[in-house]
């Protein structure tokens, strides 16, 4: 049995290719979830075609997402009391065979693979062996890495770099290129109908956010320096700081926009001008189409775009306002689409005896 654990939006959506691949080979799987993000990700499910998860093993802090240190804590306590309460039950009902599958690089990642653990069983880490070579940057998700990257059994990399960073490591499987480029090129049809052009702009991570002269300045500058009107999509934990920053300083050129259906983004994304984030998985993204992109963080473990299409900032305002000048020199057309991620890991799978398809 193929077990996905996880947690948030994005990694929702980042499988969602690997189990599209699955229903169509006839071969079963659960899902189990944490809820480190609450409603978005109860909206996702459905969106993305998933059915109900098998498991849930927490909800977020009482039910809402994670906004905080102290809450983070709480949730991480119910997820190990879940553990405690049900591992050794679902252990013996497990068929031979099994397997956790665990994405990225967060938190959900790290306790989805001491679940796997518990069980018994082996974990799959997809978008294995990615570094920043700073565990300060990003935090706490360097870390998360790390510690993955010595405990599951099997390394889906996605780049010869990140193979070389797991070289030690057995079972180390190429997938040239991130699941994400199958999740956009999955939801990639009509572009969005839009007259005027705009920038896409999404800034959400913990380090960014808990860093309000960071916030100001950054909005400041985005405001101050655009060509063009920006349209700002904010998460439940990113909303508050940035929308009153804006009120704050009394800033135009921005709309703020909920988060879109995965399909719905997709169309605003291949629409847009350019685009400024700090989302590793939106910087994959964007790299597919050959969007021009401002990687908006110190240092990133994704490669993706960086050196043709993207542009890293490094928190500096001044790349900020160069990017915005200059930011249709970074387009790329024609970019390889290349393999798809997702065929890789399903046949690996099979050819391990961890998946088996309809007869």
């Amino acid at each position: 049995m193929i077990i996905f654990i996880y947690g948030t939006t994005a990694e929702a959506i980042k499988i969602a290719p690997v189990i599209r691949r699955l229903n169509a080979k006839g071969i079963p799987y659960q899902h189990w979830v944490t809820q480190q993000h609450t409603e978005s990700l109860r909206k996702a499910i459905p969106e993305l075609g998933f059915t109900a998860p098998d498991q849930v093993i927490a909800n977020g802090y009482r039910g809402k997402p994670l906004k905080s240190p102290i809450q983070m804590i709480s949730w991480i306590f119910d997820v190990t009391w879940w553990s405690l309460r049900n591992v050794r039950r679902i252990r013996k009902n497990l068929p031979p065979g099994s397997v956790v599958i665990v994405h990225g690089d967060t938190m959900t990642t790290v306790l989805g693979t001491f679940i796997g653990r518990r069980l018994k069983v082996p974990v799959a880490h997809v978008e294995a062996g990615l570094r920043s070579g700073n565990w300060r940057h990003p935090f706490p998700e360097e870390l998360d890495r790390r510690i993955v990257g010595r405990f599951a059994q099997i390394h889906y990399v996605p780049t010869e770099e990140a193979a070389n960073n797991l070289a030690k490591q057995r079972n180390v499987v190429l997938t040239h290129g991130n699941t994400a480029k199958d999740a956009v090129r999955d939801a990639a049809g009509q572009t969005a109908a839009e007259i005027e052009p705009y920038g896409l702009v999404l800034l959400h991570r913990f380090e960014f956010i808990s860093n309000a002269a960071l916030v100001t300045e950054t909005l400041q500058t985005l405001d101050a320096n655009t060509p063009l009107p920006l349209r700002l999509i904010v998460d439940a934990y990113s909303r508050d700081a940035i929308e009153q920053t804006i009120r704050d300083l009394g800033l135009t050129k921005f709309t703020v926009m909920p988060k879109l259906e995965h399909s719905q983004f997709v169309a605003a994304l291949r629409s847009a001008s350019f685009v400024v984030t700090d989302s590793g998985g939106i910087q994959q993204e964007a790299a597919v189409f050959g969007i021009p992109t401002l990687v908006h963080r110190k240092v990133s473990e994704s490669r993706e775009g960086i050196g043709t299409s993207a542009v890293l900032s490094g928190w500096e305002q001044k790349a900020v306002a160069d990017f915005l000048v200059s930011a249709d020199d970074y387009r790329v057309v024609d970019v390889d689409p290349g393999a798809s991620p997702s065929d890789i890991i399903v046949a690996d799978l099979i050819d391990r005896g961890l998946a088996k398809p309809a007869v």
